[in-house]
């Protein structure tokens, strides 16, 4: 019967064997049917034992194991491990104090460089101001005074130092010429030196002046020169808020032509041109102060816009009511450029004349940029230099459907129209009729 089993076996083997043979791998356990094999059956063979069990052929030697019953190894692959750096607090902290230090250090040597120009005077600036000490002022009000003139920086620094250098006694009241390249000694010196009242002139400028009016006016009054005036009005800049808003077309005859607010003025005789331009448009600043600005932004218009308008009004009237009249009608025509592209008012024409005078050469651009009759719109500027009321009828005309208006040369009264036919109705009663 042992016999009879291992035949068995051995003809299972066999077949296993033809089965690899012919290419097909054998990866399962073959295992014998448990009912022709009783159990604890063991057979021994060359180099081992046998051993049958119901269910299962099990072969204790190494090299009769079947295949399926060898065990298979695959390698277990585990994920690398990351390397978690440390951040190096110390070394960041090192590198933000060094920051720190250096941009502290920038600072105070800008500090130092700033206040040491305004205390050596360090300045290109050389430009003359006189200046009225009056006699009950402290070291405190003249450093005051000193820093809203622009001639020092840091009142309170130079307070302390001419403290330390005279006190408040040694400090003589009356006029004195500074400029912004003094230094703290050297305005203190002066400051202490006995000074004779220099002469001054009152100037006043009228609505309705040009640039050249003025410029001839200061000259006739020894205050300066024309010309140096002219030059230097429209040339040099302050900082006011009201420059910034001033164009600079170049069919402009003059930049600064309306801003040269009407009023009277006191002058030092002999003063610097620049002394006299700065103190004339301090006054416009505060006319065309911040408000106005922005009453001009609000009214949807620029300040360019308003003082031409306003200059034109002044020539045209200088009465108040009349002033907002006649802004209404040219408002009117600028707002139908299609039926009245060009205002035609004779008050330009004064000005053409003042170019032609003034020009060596030939500006038919410049002239027809300033003609209502040719130009369309707004002139290329003002025409004169408008005072308070006009600027007020500019920026603020009554609400009207006049397009024309004319007026009386002997009566002065202005007449006011709808129509072209109305109009001409008017120049008729005005006596104006060829």
């Amino acid at each position: 019967m042992r016999d009879d089993i291992f035949d068995t076996y051995l003809r299972s083997i066999m077949n296993k064997s033809d089965r690899k043979k012919e290419g097909t791998e054998e990866n399962t356990e073959t295992a014998s049917s448990g009912s022709d094999l009783p159990d604890g059956v063991e057979n021994e063979t060359e180099g081992g034992t046998i051993s049958f069990e119901k269910g299962s052929v099990i072969a204790t030697d190494e090299r009769l194991k079947p295949a399926a019953q060898e065990e298979i190894i695959r390698p277990v692959i585990r994920g690398k491990r990351k390397r978690i750096r440390k951040a190096n607090y110390s070394a960041y902290g090192g590198i933000v104090l060094a920051t720190l230090v250096i941009c502290c250090s920038i600072i105070i040597s800008l500090f130092v460089i700033v206040v040491g120009r305004d205390f050596l005077g360090i300045d290109t600036d050389e430009n003359r101001f006189t200046l009225y000490i009056e006699s009950n002022w402290t070291i405190s009000d003249i450093a005051d005074y000193l820093y809203e003139n622009g001639i020092i920086q840091y009142p309170k620094l130079f307070t302390q130092y001419a403290k330390l250098q005279v006190g408040d006694g040694a400090v003589y009241p009356g006029d004195i010429e500074v400029k912004r390249s003094m230094s703290y000694p050297e305005l203190i010196e002066a400051l202490s030196e006995a000074r004779d009242v220099l002469p001054t002139v009152t100037v006043t400028f009228t609505e309705g002046l040009t640039i050249d009016d003025c410029a001839r006016i200061l000259e006739e009054n020894e205050v300066c020169s024309a010309d140096e005036f002219i030059f230097a009005f429209n040339t040099n800049i302050y900082g006011f808020d009201f420059e910034s808003h001033v164009s600079s077309s170049g069919m402009k005859y003059y930049k600064y032509e309306g801003y040269l607010f009407p009023d009277t003025y006191e002058f030092y005789v002999g003063d610097s041109v620049y002394n006299i331009v700065r103190k004339i448009k301090e006054r416009t600043d505060e006319i065309m102060n911040a408000d106005f600005i922005r009453e001009c932004q609000d009214a949807g218009r620029t300040v360019e816009e308003v003082i031409t308008m306003a200059s034109i009004l002044q020539l045209e009237s200088g009465v108040g009511e009349e002033m907002k009249n006649i802004a209404s009608v040219f408002y009117n025509r600028l707002e139908h450029p299609d039926i009245y592209p060009r205002l035609q008012t004779d008050a330009t024409n004064k000005y053409i004349e003042v170019i032609k005078k003034g020009s060596m050469v030939e500006l038919q651009e410049m002239i027809d940029a300033y003609d209502t009759y040719v130009c369309q719109g707004l002139p290329a500027g003002p025409i004169c230099n408008p005072g308070k009321e006009a600027i007020d009828a500019a920026l603020h005309p009554n609400e009207t459907n006049y397009y024309f208006f004319c007026s009386s040369a002997e009566t002065g009264e202005f007449y006011y129209a709808e129509t072209y036919a109305e109009h001409q109705e008017n120049i008729k009663a005005a006596g104006l009729e060829v």
